[in-house]
């Protein structure tokens, strides 16, 4: 049986842009859906990655290109293994030394290398909404950031707010909302048997000071708020009950997050960016040029900065712009290997060096 002609590059082309029109075309919906229903942002990375894993089959549909030869496969596990660990051996150390330097001489940081930073709070919970103040559903939104508890109250809530634990809390300061300033605290409160009461629009800031562990009830005119109108956490998810929600803290997070981004950010990602789309351009453009021993050409940048620009779409910030720069060692990886296997193990392996490093200057 002949095996039919390869595709030629101006088909090749074609079939990239409508595979990146499918993936940003989606995380375009994705972005939506998320802004018009904050809790469902938990899942969004799940969304991503099925589109990503999927969008190469379906463009290769109509086409005899096989993934093997894309390079479309992780490869035998122990050269991605040893490739990578090289890599890493390498580069982060370098990678630490730069990230020393910017925010202890640029931002003016203090490097602090206390394994106690890693203990932290449950991620649904952590760090302030968007937009805490001036909520028109009239949510009351809580978080915790730092060694604190943040409740900001909608305007004419009357809250009343009890929080259990370990040794008990009786001091805090009250939060107002100021238009132009966000949540503003304010002056001291006292907890009576237990509870901050609270007058009109008042919310409260609650010191936590070492504890690990916390559960919270709030009420509004003496009923619990619903819990379709108490937002946690930056992604403003919907409390589990009517009023309350408990917390806790430790370093087990670091285990989720390496698996999380392992294969359900890096596998994805390294899948559709390196191991299909900079395959396809290589073949359009060609690998004439030789870096560090390895041929490379267009398809490594393109790739990189395809992966750049999706990056702010979920994730809104000019500064997620950058992973650019670390695209291009994936898809030098990529190139050298050819297969993902390595790029994959740097790229978690990166994502979780910055995520333990940037705790630990304050």
């Amino acid at each position: 049986m002949e095996r039919p002609d390869p595709p030629q590059p101006r088909a090749i082309r074609g079939e990239a842009l409508r595979a990146l029109a499918i993936v940003f075309g989606l995380t375009g919906v994705l972005a939506v859906i998320q802004l018009l229903v904050p809790a469902t942002s938990s899942v969004m990375q799940v969304g991503l990655a099925i589109i990503l894993l999927q969008a190469p089959t379906w463009v290769l549909r109509s086409t005899p290109a096989e993934e093997a030869r894309l390079g479309m496969t992780i490869g035998p596990w122990w050269r991605g293994l040893r490739l990578g660990g090289l890599t890493m051996l390498v580069v982060f150390p370098l990678f630490l030394l730069g990230f020393h330097l910017v925010h202890t001489q640029w931002f003016e940081y203090r490097a602090d290398w206390d394994t106690a930073h890693l203990v932290r709070w449950d991620e649904a919970l952590e760090y302030a909404p968007p937009v805490p103040c001036g909520r028109a559903d009239g949510a009351t939104s809580a978080w915790l950031q730092g060694d604190g508890l943040w409740v900001v109250a909608p305007p004419r809530a009357h809250l009343a707010l009890r929080v259990t634990s370990t040794p008990p809390i009786s001091d805090g300061r009250v939060i107002t909302c100021q238009p132009g300033h966000g949540a503003v605290v304010g002056a001291p409160v006292t907890a009576t048997g237990g509870t901050f009461t609270l007058e009109a629009g008042q919310g409260v800031w609650v010191p936590l000071g070492a504890r690990d562990a916390i559960d919270v009830h709030l009420t509004d005119g003496g009923q619990p708020v619903p819990a379709a109108l108490l937002h946690l956490g930056a992604n403003r998810a919907e409390a589990d009950d009517d009023g309350g929600f408990d917390a806790s803290r430790s370093a087990w997070w670091l285990l989720t997050y390496i698996i999380i981004h392992l294969g359900l950010v890096a596998l994805p990602e390294e899948w559709f960016f390196r191991g299909y789309l900079q395959g396809r351009l290589d073949l359009v453009f060609g690998t004439p040029v030789r870096l560090f021993g390895v041929p490379v050409g267009w398809g490594l940048v393109l790739s990189a900065l395809a992966f750049a620009l999706l990056h702010p779409i979920l994730l809104p910030g000019f500064h997620r712009l950058l992973v650019f720069f670390p695209a291009l060692l994936f898809g030098w990886l990529r190139a050298r290997s050819g297969n993902v296997g390595a790029s994959i193990l740097v790229h978690a392996g990166s994502n979780v060096l910055l995520a333990i490093v940037s705790r630990m200057y304050l």
